[in-house]
């Protein structure tokens, strides 16, 4: 027995199935509970029906007819969005995790993604031909969400974020009508595609810009956790004056089982730098040099890598299927201050699996034009983020207490607003994410290219 959904009768259904080649799925039948589930197992919600999309003919297809009812929807590549933005109660899911087509002209250094893919699929592809974009950290997570929420990775201050590196998308429009976005074919919409976080249009590819590389100096760093505060500080002050083909990152966590970290370790607080170096690797040897010299570290694992495989590293740390709750702060300087509170934190995480992580920005980051996208945060230097995680759900409501309480506390001199990628659940308000002009800016743009209302705003 199957059920149509709230707002969905049997002729919509009957639609859906009869012109579409993927499948759809409502409450009931076998793979809804298992289509509907997410990266983060703390959001659970129930889709009218879930419309797994074969090609992006049926993405317009699905858009028009639920257009033409009058049916909100909304839309995943990846599901890798913490705050579960994707997927609605009662709303239809348009689910593009079978569009992952990935194609590389290494003459023209272009790479044609399909709105559906994951990072991993991106990074085998470009690798084969010896070149790379900015990609997510994860690479389990989705090209989609990522892009047009700004995209943070390890080659932005190098080459910028993932937004930067688009030079056209596919759009299906909220009519069902398919458009080209690039600078010359509506402008405007290809401005807020690039980090707008999304409502207004189905992106079915993405075209990127590449750049040579094949391999990266990169690996980690292993600090005890009182050291905490001089090596925040000594990560800082790096990353300060540090060349655009570095990108670090500085980690508070209970140590992983690294096989290289003296098992004594093994579950006690540090401090990780993560370092990634995307230029010539005797220049980064110089590079790393007086970071890697701080202190006395508990271990030192660095060394030359394919750039694909460094982007599979932090996938053990974030497996589907756990309890996830974000909060992230952004500031144009870490201050003493700051790093004492952050640090003070190491050793009383909110959960044994939480972590804090301090990334370093600038860079190309902070070079590409304010104007010529809706990312709103050229000026952070750093973001913290506030990553609590618990294996169940019964955990769920103490780690956002105390991941709010950490938030308070370390949030201090931190700029307005919030990294789209990275907002939590409350973070809904325009205003507040990307600053009133911008946000009226976009909602103009919504209201041009999706007048019905039909896109479930982000």
């Amino acid at each position: 027995m199957s059920d149509a959904g709230p707002g969905l009768d049997a002729a919509v259904l009957g639609a859906f199935r009869s012109r579409l080649q993927g499948t759809t799925l409502v409450a009931g039948e076998d793979g809804y509970d298992a289509d509907r589930r997410l990266w983060n197992a703390a959001i659970d919600r129930r889709p009218s029906a879930i419309i797994v999309c074969a090609d992006a003919e049926d993405v317009a297809f699905a858009v028009r007819i639920a257009s033409d009812h009058g049916l909100p929807l909304t839309v995943r590549g990846g599901g890798h969005n913490v705050a579960g933005r994707s997927i609605r109660d009662g709303v239809l899911l348009l689910d593009l995790s079978r569009l992952r087509n990935v194609e590389v002209n290494r003459d023209s250094k272009i790479a044609t993604v399909q709105g559906g893919a994951l990072w991993r699929d991106v990074d085998a592809a470009t690798a084969a031909e010896g070149l790379a974009t900015t990609g997510g950290l994860v690479s389990s997570t989705g090209v989609g969400g990522f892009t047009l929420g700004g995209g943070a990775g390890w080659l932005m201050r190098k080459h910028a974020l993932a937004c930067d590196n688009v030079r056209s998308a596919g759009v299906v429009l909220a009519d069902g009508r398919f458009v080209r976005a690039s600078p010359e074919e509506h402008a405007d919409l290809f401005w807020g595609l690039r980090g707008g976080a999304a409502s207004l249009g189905v992106v079915t590819s993405f075209a990127y810009q590449l750049h040579p590389l094949r391999e990266v100096l990169a690996g980690l760093v292993v600090h005890p956790a009182e050291r905490a505060v001089e090596a925040l500080r000594a990560f800082r002050d790096f990353a300060a004056d540090a060349p655009d083909e570095f990108c670090g990152l500085a980690v508070l966590a209970n140590a992983p089982p690294l096989p290289f970290l003296d098992a004594v370790w093994h579950g006690r607080p540090v401090v990780i730098f993560a370092l990634c170096w995307s230029g010539a690797m005797n220049e980064g040897a110089r590079a790393l040099a007086a970071l890697r010299g701080h202190g006395v570290p508990l271990a030192d694992h660095i060394g030359p890598m394919p750039y694909a495989t460094w982007q599979r590293m932090q996938d053990p740390a974030a497996p589907a299927g756990l309890h996830y709750y974000w909060k992230t702060a952004s500031y144009t300087a870490l201050t003493d201050e700051i790093l004492r509170r952050i640090a003070a934190a190491a050793g009383d995480l909110p959960s044994p699996r939480s972590e804090i992580h301090v990334q370093h920005m600038g860079g190309a980051v902070a070079r590409a034009s304010s104007d010529d996208s809706a990312f709103p945060h050229r000026n952070a230097q750093f973001f913290v983020n506030l990553i609590g995680i618990a294996d169940e759900a019964a955990g769920v409501d103490a780690l956002r207490e105390r991941i709010r309480a950490l938030y308070g506390r370390v949030s201090l001199g931190a700029l307005p607003g919030t990294l789209a990628n990275f907002s939590d659940q409350e973070d809904a308000d325009g205003a507040r994410r990307f600053g009133p002009e911008r946000a009226a800016r976009l909602e103009a743009l919504r209201r041009r290219y999706d007048p019905g209302g039909i896109l479930t705003r982000y």
